[in-house]
């Protein structure tokens, strides 16, 4: 699955991509669709996509480029007072945050059937 193309990223970016990291657009669409609601997942591909997808795939790609994380579980936490939470480091959190705020973020919650019910951050 590609969400988006090479000359998009291009557009977008300014970032020109190479044979030797073209495979990163696929890697960043698959991760991006990892994270959309169950039951907002459908076959996409580069023109069917829906616009907030397609913008946050290309994030999660510019981010990976940028920071050359390897894919490794590298879990790690943030405090802020009594708050914990565990941090990821391999995902962009712009690109999280846009598909959170057009309502497709996967929340994993069995027992509302994967975003059968909308809850408000």
């Amino acid at each position: 699955m590609e969400y988006f193309t090479d000359v998009e990223f291009k557009k977008k970016y300014n970032i020109q991509l190479d044979n030797s990291n073209k495979w990163l657009i696929g890697a960043a669409s698959e991760m991006i669709y990892s994270q959309v609601g169950e039951m907002f997942r459908q076959d996409w591909n580069d023109t069917t996509v829906p616009s907030a997808i397609k913008n946050a795939s290309m994030e999660q790609c510019r981010f990976m480029l940028e920071y050359e994380i390897p894919f490794l579980d590298n879990r790690g936490s943030i405090e802020a007072g009594a708050m914990k939470s565990d941090l990821k480091t391999d995902y962009s959190t712009l690109a999280l945050r846009m598909l959170a705020n057009k309502g497709y973020l996967y929340r994993g919650n069995p027992i509302h059937n994967n975003m059968g019910v909308n809850i408000p951050f």
